[in-house]
């Protein structure tokens, strides 16, 4: 409470800068007005000096002193009004809006809206490992946005998205190189979300994400000479759907965007997800595995062995590893269950055919934080592409006795990837991730796939995959948390039957908190075992960036 001229102005934080800038508004004129009085008093006063009698000049004079005195203070709080008015208007420009608490009437204006990137479920309901305070993985945790203008006021409209960048290192044996890319891990991008409230517990609204991904980091090779083309980036739509959201019964979202059993290999609370993560192929999926010494391959017509010199270009990274990431996004309609007890069931029908199901949980326990994820997916009816090349990247071109599986290009620039999606099989996915408070974490992902289709060769697939993480994450820096991690992960069967594909990775990120900016670095060794044409050298890829958020 501060006490102006007898008046007392009470500061709370339930009163608001601009209801106090209006009430100190009001005092100043109730104080100008009465220094106007006060002066016409003074007035009075001075005639009066020459009706009374001589006796009575003493007290009139006494009298003059005590309003001019009144008037010299009045004037005094008047300024002191004014500035503090001047104060609270620099304090309106600096101040950021919070959310007020409970839920927002539905003729509310100048609604906070609170985002919730990736699946986005509106503001009534929350995936269970965001209700628990821990975030999707790979996606920054639900903060406050003030609404953007919008041609229509019943809808609120925020904008948020991230730019994320790398310096990209690799080494396959025989060449080296250093690319510029876009992290696909968590690609440039950039969400437009859209949401009313019809009801005091039910939310309608848009959601509308896209991304702009220069050199997308999967899909460079290391022997090109030129980034890919400015022409040829073109903006790609992530999620462009509608969602209602209710409390008691859960989310509906009709268009494109996240299937059910999207994210839920991802489950990651080791803070170095940014840096890497179980998509191996997201770092250096275009990258070639190169032969040690000449081999035979399958490259002939009725599959005919060709000779395949020391030095050609094997397979890419992203023909032997995938994420198993279930039937990822597609147009699709989902529903979601409200969360009971931290747990909630996704299911969602794909257009085409194919449908999937996930059990999501996030729960704290004691010292523990732990969210964990279980999918099963159907995409048979989805017709599986035959490989090209089976597979290879490319064989250098003219090798005499030989045949060029890359076609002229003895130097491809952009690698050959196979169908690696679910496409014509059965699919199930899962993951879990365990944060002590010490820092320590643990995580765990794998799948397995039962497909319709055989090898290149004609040899029946088990594709399966199999993804450890160990973490420690500590505050080190007053600036922002440090998160260390190494991991495994052990590939089979993705392209051709007897493939196993093995990564050893260490990775290291450092949030600046004030900029909202991650700091990432990460060093991957690769490994290729194949039954048929010859041994590969192992491939090293290295990256720095940065991803920051808006």
């Amino acid at each position: 409470m501060r006490i102006f001229g007898g008046l007392a102005v009470i500061e709370t934080g339930k009163r608001t800068s601009a209801a106090r800038t209006r009430e100190i508004r009001r005092t100043i004129a109730q104080r100008a007005r009465k220094a106007a009085r006060l002066a016409v008093r003074s007035g009075v006063a001075a005639s009066l000096l020459w009706a009374f009698p001589a006796q009575a000049a003493e007290n009139v004079t006494t009298l003059l002193r005590q309003l001019t005195a009144r008037l010299d203070q009045d004037r005094a709080q008047i300024d002191g009004l004014k500035r503090q008015v001047d104060e609270l208007q620099k304090q309106l420009g600096q101040s950021a809006m919070t959310p007020a608490p409970g839920v927002p009437a539905p003729d509310a204006r100048n609604v906070v809206v609170i985002q919730q990137p990736g699946n986005l479920p509106g503001r009534s309901v929350g995936p269970p490992n965001t209700q628990s305070g821990i975030e999707t993985p790979g996606g920054p945790p639900p903060e406050p946005a003030a609404p953007i203008s919008s041609a229509r006021d019943k809808i609120k409209v925020s904008l948020s998205g991230q730019v994320d960048r790398a310096l990209l290192y690799g080494n396959d044996g025989r060449s080296n190189a250093i690319r510029n890319v876009d992290n696909i891990i968590s690609s440039t991008r950039f969400r437009l979300v859209g949401e009313g409230r019809v009801a005091p517990d039910t939310t309608l609204g848009t959601n509308l994400e896209m991304e702009l991904r220069p050199n997308l980091s999967n899909q460079q090779t290391i022997t090109q000479n030129l980034p890919q083309a400015a022409g040829n980036v073109f903006p790609t739509v992530r999620q462009a759907e509608l969602f209602v959201a209710g409390l008691g019964w859960g989310d509906v979202r009709l268009g494109f965007g996240s299937t059910a059993s999207y994210l839920t290999n991802e489950f990651d609370l080791s803070g170095s997800f940014i840096g890497h993560y179980v998509g191996i192929a997201e770092q250096d999926g275009g990258f070639a595995f190169r032969q040690r010494h000449a081999a035979l391959v399958p490259g002939g017509a009725g599959r005919k062995l060709v000779l395949s010199p020391a030095g050609a270009f094997g397979p890419a990274v992203g023909s032997v590893f995938n994420n198993f990431g279930g039937l990822g996004r597609d147009d699709r309609i989902r529903y979601d269950t409200p969360v009971w007890e931290g747990l909630q069931v996704s299911t969602s029908y794909v257009d085409g055919g194919s449908y999937d199901a996930a059990l999501r949980m996030g729960r704290t326990i004691g010292e523990f934080r732990v969210i964990a994820a279980v999918a099963g997916a159907d995409a048979t009816h989805r017709n599986h592409t035959p490989v090209a090349n089976l597979g290879y990247a490319g064989v250098p071109a003219g090798f005499i006795g030989g045949a060029s599986l890359g076609g002229v290009n003895a130097n491809p620039s952009g690698p050959n990837l196979p169908d690696v999606t679910p496409n014509g099989s059965r699919h199930f996915d899962g993951s879990f991730s365990v944060l002590h408070d010490s820092g320590v974490s643990f995580t765990m992902s794998g799948g397995v796939r039962d497909p319709r289709y055989l090898d290149p060769l004609g040899k029946k697939l088990s594709p399966n995959l199999l993804y450890t993480k160990l973490g420690y994450q500590h505050d080190f820096f007053p600036f922002g948390r440090t998160a260390v991690s190494v991991d495994f992960a052990k590939q089979d069967e993705v392209t051709f039957a007897g493939d196993t594909a093995r990564s050893y990775a260490v990775a290291l990120v450092q949030n600046i908190d004030a900029a909202s900016t991650e700091l990432f670095a990460s060093a991957a060794y690769q490994t290729l075992n194949r039954n048929l044409g010859g041994s590969f050298h192992p491939i090293l890829a290295a990256w720095t960036g940065a991803r920051v958020r808006f």
